[in-house]
């Protein structure tokens, strides 16, 4: 005879039942996982968009007046946590490499439920630790190569940007002087 039996069927089922049952919770883990990676990743481009726009001498037209010049400014990104979803690109119009409300280019979201945990400096190089910055102002100024990494007024030679998901997951962002991005 060929086929399947009832009981055969049905303790197939069962099994299946217990496989999708034993894998659904780590599904819902790797998926929260994978999001808070991507949005790390996103945040860290962003971060190379600003850096690319300086060493471009991309220009940034200030006033929206047709015929002005564009300005050659200092590129930047600022992060603040005083708003934990979003951070700001802007353009360093007095030089003073720190980021000004009137120096705003765009505000850009951190989605998919994720947030700002905490800005941090010299984790990676030398061990000081640095924690609980409340803001931070990575600049990039054509034709230096380094990059001006501030922190609450204070300079380093690296800065981090940890995300957090909804579960308590992590991802670090971390900027370097020479002007390395990398996503931990």
């Amino acid at each position: 005879m060929k086929g399947f039996t009832l009981l055969e069927v049905a303790i197939s089922m069962v099994i299946l039942g217990i496989i999708v049952t034993a894998t659904l919770p780590g599904y819902n883990n790797l998926s929260a996982r994978i999001n808070l990676r991507r949005t790390a990743n996103e945040v860290a481009l962003v971060i190379r968009e600003a850096q690319a726009y300086a060493f471009a001498v991309k220009g940034y037209d200030h006033d929206s007046n047709p015929g002005t010049p564009l300005l050659f400014n200092a590129w930047g990104i600022n992060f603040d946590t005083s708003s934990i979803n979003t951070f700001s690109m802007f353009v360093d119009l007095d030089s003073d490499e720190s980021f000004d409300a009137n120096e705003l280019v765009r505000t850009i979201p951190i989605s998919n439920g994720i947030k700002i945990r905490e800005l941090a400096a010299q984790l990676e190089s030398d061990g000081a630790d640095v924690h609980n910055r409340t803001r931070l102002d990575i600049v990039y100024q054509r034709p230096n190569p380094d990059t001006t990494l501030t922190g609450d007024g204070s300079q380093y030679s690296d800065l981090e940007i940890i995300l957090e998901n909804s579960k308590g997951d992590t991802a670090t962002i971390v900027v370097w002087q020479s002007g390395q991005i990398s996503v931990k």
